[in-house]
């Protein structure tokens, strides 16, 4: 299932000389954070993960899939209320053959939420 435009939005990218960096705001009223938890609202980590992939592929204008997940560290909990805009930081993105390999650092007001290390299988 895609989550840009329903869970979330970007609102801005730019392009930085380790990668690029997304800002995007957080869709408090989807039905994910009506489920996840009920009054209590929290980010599922599937839903991180998903967010970067789909942030990667449209920085790369191609459609991935996620071959590996190397290393997640969900450092704090991210809410729709408390964080409402948060951002993606791509860095070492790295391109072999069929793959791409990425770090991702997910904040919100210069505060680690996450931190992620995918490796990505090329579809097209």
């Amino acid at each position: 299932m895609k989550l840009l435009d329903s869970l979330y939005t970007i609102t801005s990218m730019e392009q930085t000389a380790d990668g690029p960096t997304f800002t995007l705001e957080l869709n408090a009223e989807h039905f994910i954070y009506k489920a996840h938890f009920p009054g209590e609202p929290i980010t599922p980590g599937v839903c991180i993960l998903q967010i970067a992939h789909e942030l990667l592929e449209v920085h790369c204008a191609t459609t991935l899939e996620i071959e590996c997940v190397k290393n997640v560290k969900f450092l704090r909990v991210i809410t729709p209320d408390a964080t409402p805009v948060v951002r993606y930081a791509f860095q070492k993105i790295v391109f072999e053959e069929n793959l791409v390999k990425c770090q991702v650092s997910v904040t919100a007001e210069d505060e680690a939420l996450a931190k992620l290390s995918i490796l990505f299988r090329k579809q097209d």
